[in-house]
């Protein structure tokens, strides 16, 4: 039966070969070399909406071992609602549906509250355009925004921008008035300021206590004129249409993706027992958000948290087979609660080692724990009963967001000389292959090649994938490297299908990802 390693060099992507990639910088990396002209090479996108990202985003170590180990994208919030929107199926969304059902049983009105912003960090502007929109399909129009204003993860003074661009949304379509104006640090806050923030925001929508304004235009124009300083987060609560607060028998919809902001003010409205401040009592409301805010509290969510029914490691467990994790504290919780789907407890026959950071500092030591990871991983290997071993090495992308480029270049050297350790202990045993592989990209890309500044992030480059056996073993032609440094094969839910079959297990047929051998 054969047998797989799994090594993740945590925060390796496939760079340029120009001065921002120590990896090309490297002299000693004839390793790297040695198996991209003599083994399986794949390049696997491991950011953007490919892993469940929204597009063009950098990816990261917790998106990566999700899909690595689960073998689908889990989209996360913001493309999973706009693909929903993009496919159709939004506009038949039971919740939405039950919204609106609600109002017109008890010809009530629909309240939309949340952040109103040019980001996609806690809400998106195209997901409130998508909801007015449903609504017009329905020929409902008795629809009240209550929006909080922006700053943070918007210019510090776009909300008025923002607020003629949808206006010209509203009367296009016909449906909804902005009742109510603050800004986030009112809504939003995270910081249990109940009485001086979250509650100037309930009674803002549903007593209407706030500063009476007919034209919000000229008032905040007037704000941005007056105090170049001023951040839109922090506008005073604007009553605008009377008529347009909370009342007995409507409907409320928070349509934020992100639940901590909302988390505040969702509980004033929904909890019954509430000590922070007194609330009037509202008969009869529809309550419902666009993701789950309150784990403790059965209310309508449009999009629930998706279900994970399986991973890789449980997998292996259900058929008897021994695994092995090794990690550094830095990633542990990645190769662990991530890789296994959300499952925050070992299964059944499911080993984990869990290494204390190195007690020197990076600049003495920038390999981190990477000698005793591959320690640990030989010695798995030759205790010869795990059928399944997989490893971190935190090393690259912790150095990587230094920014310190000669500090990368010993990491390269030195993982160029712990996976020549690895290879030598198993390129004669035909049992086991290794798979080489990583979560997303940073050390690959440390200069910014616009401004020649350090460059300290992820990135959205993909990473390689090495398949190494030593029936595997080929002599490529120089055209065949280049083509394959080139070619995107597949993302990162190709790993966990390419270790079943490796394994001779079944391939769940939910699964989305193929094996790449």
């Amino acid at each position: 039966m054969r047998k797989v390693l799994l090594i993740i060099l945590d925060g390796w992507g496939e760079g340029r070969n120009d001065y921002s990639n120590p990896i090309y910088l490297a002299k000693e990396k004839d390793f790297f070399e040695f198996i991209k002209d003599h083994f399986p090479f794949y390049l696997l996108q491991a950011s953007g909406i490919a892993v469940g990202l929204p597009w063009k985003e950098e990816g990261n170590s917790e998106v990566g071992h999700l899909c690595m180990g689960i073998g689908k994208v889990y989209y996360q919030n913001y493309p999973r609602i706009t693909l929903a929107i993009r496919d159709g199926s939004f506009f038949k969304n039971e919740v939405l549906i039950a919204c609106l059902d609600h109002a017109r049983k008890y010809n009530s009105r629909v309240h939309l509250v949340g952040l109103l912003t040019e980001g996609i960090i806690h809400s998106a502007y195209e997901h409130l355009i998508a909801l007015l929109d449903f609504f017009k399909k329905n020929n409902f129009y008795r629809v009240y925004l209550h929006l909080f204003l922006d700053g943070k993860d918007s210019p510090p003074q776009s909300g008025l921008s923002l607020l003629e661009k949808l206006e010209k949304e509203i009367t296009r379509s016909g449906v909804g008035k902005i009742a109510t104006l603050c800004g986030r640090t009112y809504g939003m806050d995270r910081n249990e300021y109940w009485k001086i923030k979250t509650q100037v925001a309930f009674y803002l929508i549903t007593e209407g206590v706030g500063r009476e304004v007919e034209d919000y235009k000229s008032y905040i124009k007037n704000i941005y004129e007056n105090n170049p300083n001023f951040i839109d987060e922090n506008l005073e609560p604007l009553l605008i249409e009377k008529d347009g607060i909370v009342k007995d028998n409507d409907a409320i919809f928070f349509f934020n993706f992100r639940p901590d902001g909302m988390l505040q003010l969702a509980r004033a409205f929904l909890e019954i027992e509430f000590p922070y401040f007194k609330r009037t009592s509202k008969n009869n409301l529809f309550i419902a958000s666009m993701t789950r805010y309150l784990e403790n509290i059965d209310y309508p969510v449009a999009f629930p948290p998706i279900k994970i029914y399986t991973s890789i490691s449980k997998i292996i467990s259900e058929n008897n087979l021994l695994q092995l994790k090794i990690a550094e504290r830095y990633k542990a919780y990645h190769l662990t609660y991530f890789f296994n789907g959300f499952v925050n407890e070992p299964h059944p026959g499911e080993y984990w080692k869990i290494l204390p950071p190195s007690e020197k500092g990076f600049k003495e030591n920038p390999l981190l724990q990477s000698k005793l990871i591959t320690e640990l991983i030989i010695n798995g290997i030759k205790e010869n009963i795990y059928a399944f071993i997989a490893a971190n090495y935190s090393a690259p992308d912790i150095i990587g967001h230094t920014g310190d480029i000669n500090l990368a270049i010993k990491v390269v050297e030195g993982l160029n000389y712990e996976m020549k350790r690895i290879y030598n202990e198993i390129i004669n045993k035909e049992d086991w292959v290794m798979i080489l592989t990583s979560d997303h990209g940073n050390i690959e890309s440390m200069i910014n090649l616009k401004t020649g500044e350090p460059q300290t992030t992820h990135d959205v480059n993909p990473v390689p994938c090495y398949i190494i056996n030593k029936n595997f073993y080929i002599e490529k032609k120089s055209n065949e490297r280049r083509i394959e440094e080139k070619k995107i094969k597949g993302s990162l839910i190709n790993i966990a299908p390419t270790i079943l079959k490796l394994l001779n297990l079944e391939i769940p047929h939910d699964w989305e990802g193929e094996p790449l051998i």
